[in-house]
């Protein structure tokens, strides 16, 4: 059988050097293992491998392995790359290159397949760059945007190195075997991850809920705003002028502050994920309002960023108080629980349920408590103390079943329904999971039924 190759360019702007070298590596690896076994070679192709020809633009023999590559992926952190003043009406090479593949594929070629496939990487960007991006910024992130709404291409955020290797291993190998995501002209393809759009719609009724609450905080900012303004008319020396304008001042930047954090609110209700995480980033810069920061929290715990989620409850503890025994303070530890729940620190997130519970119990807060019972419970049940889990679940269950808690109740009835399954206590188990299913069928939650 005849070795296949298989051409992969990769196009990037010079703050990405260690993932480049990544991706020759990645291929080097593939090629030893992958390859040997599938009949195939990776070639590939970028800036490093076009040849100096005399009397040739550089950038026009770079565009011959554009032309070339069955794959072409892209990878953007926060440069838009080098300036291409012979580029027009492109502002940079890295740009060139990735709308000439967009081209090439579109026409087709001629047996009737879109070549080249294309994939985009973004690394992860700390949204207090996104506060005050510079001009390079600016452009991927409006290029980002692009994508999201005209869904040109699928694109896929990575946090660290050996996620951006996993990807590429990923996406190389399925084209190999011929499942790559990219290669049919699907333009109606979500953008973001199912499981992140499934997340958003089923909070949808809660962040609708947020809006609402948003807006009438607004209304009550702009109230503050115009006496403040008031205040600063009537001031009969510097003194009083000074404090007016610095009270003007802090309403503005309150009033903005929500006024974006609704805005990025609704977007991610339509699943515009990254002008949500843009819009939020803005809003949530030196805000200490705490409605603001848990909708921040919620967004970009759902969207997989733990760590500014995890940074945002910080900064919610550091308003309301680590030590306060408030409902605010409570929620911060719970929440902090679940990040570490969803890291895998079990000890880490059962310090932060016990904290919250604890709290919970001083303010004789039913619903909070079978929250903190239930998450108790899963950590028990995931350590392998059955035993534990069941006395947390039932003793989350009983205070569900007080407040007439259908989707607390059915969670309960699920995990019981679980362990019962494991120590094979199978009656038990099926009479659990049915309770669970009645409340689900009722509420009409397919989800839970499923």
């Amino acid at each position: 059988m005849a070795l296949r190759t298989i051409k992969v360019f990769i196009a990037s702007p010079g703050d990405l050097a260690e993932e480049r070298r990544a991706f020759k590596d990645t291929i080097d690896e593939l090629n030893q293992g992958f390859g040997r076994g599938a009949n195939v070679v990776f070639q590939p192709l970028g800036w490093e491998d076009a040849l100096s020809q005399v009397g040739r633009r550089s950038q026009s023999v770079i565009n011959l392995d554009v032309d070339a590559c069955d794959i072409f992926v892209l990878v953007m952190w926060r440069r838009w790359g080098q300036e291409a003043p012979d580029a027009a009406p492109y502002s940079s090479y890295t740009e060139e290159e990735f709308y000439r593949a967009m081209s090439r594929r579109e026409k087709k070629d001629t047996d009737g397949k879109n070549r080249p496939a294309v994939c985009v990487f973004f690394k992860r960007i700390d949204p207090a760059f996104l506060t005050d991006p510079g001009d390079q910024l600016k452009k991927v992130l409006a290029f980002r945007r692009k994508l999201e709404q005209t869904k040109a291409a699928l694109y896929r955020p990575f946090d660290e190195l050996p996620a951006f290797v996993s990807e590429i291993k990923e996406h190389l190998i399925g084209f190999a075997q011929g499942r790559f995501d990219g290669v049919d002209d699907d333009r109606s393809a979500p953008l973001v991850p199912d499981s992140v759009t499934a997340e958003i719609e089923k909070h949808k009724v809660e962040a609708q809920r947020a809006v609402a609450e948003l807006q009438q905080l607004k209304a009550e900012k702009q109230k503050l705003l115009e006496e403040a303004e008031h205040a600063r008319t009537i001031a009969k020396d510097a003194s009083e002028r000074a404090d007016a304008a610095e009270k003007v001042a802090e309403a503005r930047a309150a009033v903005k502050s929500v006024e974006l954090a609704e805005r990025a609110s609704k977007a991610a209700l339509e699943g515009k994920i990254e002008e949500a995480r843009q819009d939020f980033a803005s809003a949530l810069d030196g805000t200490t309002n705490l409605r603001v920061l848990s909708l921040g929290f919620a967004f970009f715990e759902r969207i997989g960023e733990l760590d500014e989620a995890e940074r945002l409850l910080r900064r919610k503890l550091s308003i309301s108080g680590p030590e306060a025994e408030s409902a605010t303070t409570a929620a911060a530890y719970g929440n902090l629980g679940l990040i570490e729940m969803t890291r895998g620190n079990l000890d880490a997130a059962e310090l932060y349920h016990k904290k919250s519970l604890a709290i919970e119990k001083k303010l004789n807060r039913a619903d909070g408590m079978a929250s903190d019972y239930n998450n108790l419970g899963i950590i028990e049940q995931t350590r392998g103390n059955f035993v534990a889990a069941t006395a947390y679940h039932k003793k989350s269950l009983a205070m569900n079943e007080k407040l007439s808690l259908s989707e607390g109740m059915s969670g309960n009835y699920t995990n019981l329904g679980i362990i019962e399954q494991i120590n094979n206590n199978l009656v038990e188990a099926e009479l659990y999971h049915k309770k669970s299913l009645a409340i689900n069928d009722r509420l009409g939650r397919v989800e839970g039924m499923a």
